[in-house]
């Protein structure tokens, strides 16, 4: 009886030790919204450009036709969407990988990032591209 005791003792202390060493301390770790967070969730536009790269653009014009789930969002028949750029966003256009190279009309796929907090509740928060492919737009 008494190791029946002992043991049950042993096996409480150990769930309640793992689960305090399981998560941070409140205020601690990587937040989970705003500009700390690390992006985790993919985020898919597909559309047409709706304006040129002509002068080395920090944002894209996009009309968004379609995406993941989490790009659906961000389909609107009469908006366009801004997705900025960066010097790190890998863009590639008919075997050209500048922004200026980019056309309006070109066919686009926008791949980004987000946080899962920021996209809660069908929030749209601004995206910036991790990768932009163009296609020239069929005749």
């Amino acid at each position: 009886m008494k190791v029946r005791a002992v043991l049950g003792t042993l096996a409480v202390a150990a769930l309640a030790a793992s689960a305090a060493t399981a998560a941070p301390p409140a205020g601690k770790g990587q937040p989970t919204t705003g500009a700390g967070c690390k992006p985790a969730v993919a985020v898919i536009l597909t559309g047409t450009l709706t304006a040129d790269g002509a002068a080395a653009p920090s944002s894209l014009s996009v009309h968004v036709t379609g995406g993941n789930h989490f790009g659906q969002r961000y389909t609107d028949p009469t908006l366009s969407v801004s997705v900025g750029i960066t010097t790190s966003t890998r863009i590639n256009r008919a075997g050209h990988h500048s922004p200026t190279d980019l056309k309006s009309g070109d066919l686009v796929n926008v791949q980004a990032r987000a946080c899962r907090a920021d996209l809660a509740n069908g929030a749209k928060p601004a995206l910036t591209a991790k990768r932009v492919t163009a296609h020239p737009a069929s005749s």
